[in-house]
């Protein structure tokens, strides 16, 4: 399988978790368009929009955590989709994570569907008030990000939220990231979201040597967090500085042999996900600063990983029983994809082919097509992952893996999702192989401007 056909593929797969996750499945704060919305919407409907806006389940924010099986909605709920999950699974956590990756990916979606007024309007709204339920509710005192959950326990009463005590660090940038994102492809003239952006980073900054002191498995997602948002902002050299020593201090945890420590105080080996996150973000540190060593180094990590790959099963763990969260298959994905687009390795690209033939589209619960036209290319579905009208559960990443490592290896999907596990699952699929077009504004009318 070549690049281009595995990037293909992989962008399908992701456009289907967004879609079915964000629009489709219910799992959320719910969200009524007012009538002009709905007007606005049903003028400007066409046959490429029919699918969406007939089963659209618009929402706020994300559950944590849900089964992806159609079910009933409640009473409540006027004219639902026919895909909505069961809503009596629904695990009513907030994360500022899994908000933060709804919309980043909400932000992706606009370049993987065709580009219509109804469409556009549909997830531009909805990236809108995912950002103002994050701002509204999501933020203690001092302002910082937290966690949250929904104890509403009725959909037409008032919304009730439970906050999280505690902040973290990794939370401020990502949500950094976020208003940043939106604020340079999408928000209009007024830049509200670009000046929270701006007041996040002075906190960053100023916090910037306890960043450098985090466990690795965080400072890594941090760079890569950091990588992505200068790739928005093209040349900024302040970003380009804390990447360096982001990159620097990762470096310092590396040993001779490859491995990686948990933190500057713990030198014990840090877990296999941690290493291939932090070979990630060195390659990224690489790719945006050209210094060699973070190259050397990441390939360092990459080899001494590489010694515990099994043929038979395409895992990395020599054990009777392994299993992988669907964010560390995107992270050792991500590994693996990254030296291969550098180093040209034939050896590694076959790695890569039989981690996603055996292990990444083991975690796909269903497909929408067998085979289908997507962005000029056609992408044909393994037999093995199942129709979704035959099975009853959404086109989407669930939570985990379990991979029974016998003669003939079993391979078993868990049958939940985590929200946040899965959209940054397509978040990175999509980042990775993405064209490099960040471009996501779109014509709009005025009515389209009035409405939003």
């Amino acid at each position: 399988m070549k690049m281009i056909n595995i990037n293909e593929k992989l962008k399908y797969y992701s456009k289907n978790n967004i879609l079915w996750t964000l629009f489709l499945s219910g799992c959320g704060v719910p969200y009524f368009f007012n009538e002009k919305e709905l007007n606005y919407i049903n003028e400007e409907t066409g046959q490429e929009d029919k699918f969406l806006v007939e089963n659209l389940m618009p929402i706020k924010c994300i559950y944590k955590e849900a089964k992806p099986i159609f079910s009933q909605a409640p009473s409540e709920i006027i004219n639902p989709g026919k895909y909505v999950w069961d809503f009596n699974s629904f695990k009513k956590e907030i994360t500022v994570k899994a908000q933060v990756f709804a919309i980043l990916s909400m932000i992706n979606l606009l370049k993987l569907i065709p580009t219509t007024k109804a469409n556009d309007f549909i997830i531009k709204k909805q990236v809108k008030n995912f950002l103002d339920f994050l701002t509204a509710y999501m933020r203690n005192k001092d302002g910082l990000f937290i966690n949250v959950e929904d104890k509403t326990k009725y959909i037409d009463e008032k919304l009730k939220i439970k906050k999280d005590i505690d902040y973290n660090l990794l939370d401020q940038i990502l949500v950094y990231e976020a208003f940043l994102t939106y604020g340079m492809l999408i928000e209009g003239q007024e830049k509200i979201y670009l000046n929270e952006a701006e007041k996040i980073f002075k906190f960053i900054y100023e916090n910037f040597n306890f960043i450098l002191e985090l466990p690795t498995r965080y400072l890594s997602f941090i760079v890569s967090s950091l990588y992505r948002c200068s790739k928005v902002l093209k040349e900024d050299s302040i970003l380009k500085e804390l990447i360096t020593l982001s990159c620097a201090e990762i470096e310092s945890r590396i040993k001779i042999s490859g491995e990686v420590e948990k933190s500057p105080n713990n030198f014990l080996a840090a877990s296999l996900t941690t290493h291939f996150r932090a070979s990630s973000s060195l390659m990224e540190g690489y790719t945006l600063t050209k210094i060699e060593k973070f190259k050397n180094s990441a390939e360092k990590i990459i080899n001494q990983v590489m010694e515990l790959f099994d043929e038979n099963t395409a895992t990395f763990i020599n054990e009777e029983e392994i299993k992988y969260s669907s964010k560390d298959i995107a992270e050792i994905f991500k590994g693996l994809y990254l030296y291969c687009k550098l180093n040209e390795d034939k050896k590694m690209l076959n790695i890569l082919n039989s981690f996603i033939t055996k292990i990444l589209e083991s975690i796909i619960a269903s497909t929408v097509d067998r085979k289908t036209e997507f962005n000029g290319y056609t992408i044909e579905i393994d037999e093995k992952i199942p129709l979704y009208s035959d099975v009853n559960l959404a086109p989407v990443f669930v939570k985990s893996l379990k991979i029974n490592n016998n003669l003939i290896p079993i391979y078993k999907p868990s049958k939940k999702v985590n929200n946040e596990f899965s959209l940054y699952t397509s978040l990175l699929l999509i980042d990775l192989t993405d064209d490099g077009n960040n471009n996501t504004r779109r014509e709009e009318d005025d009515q389209h401007q009035l409405l939003s």
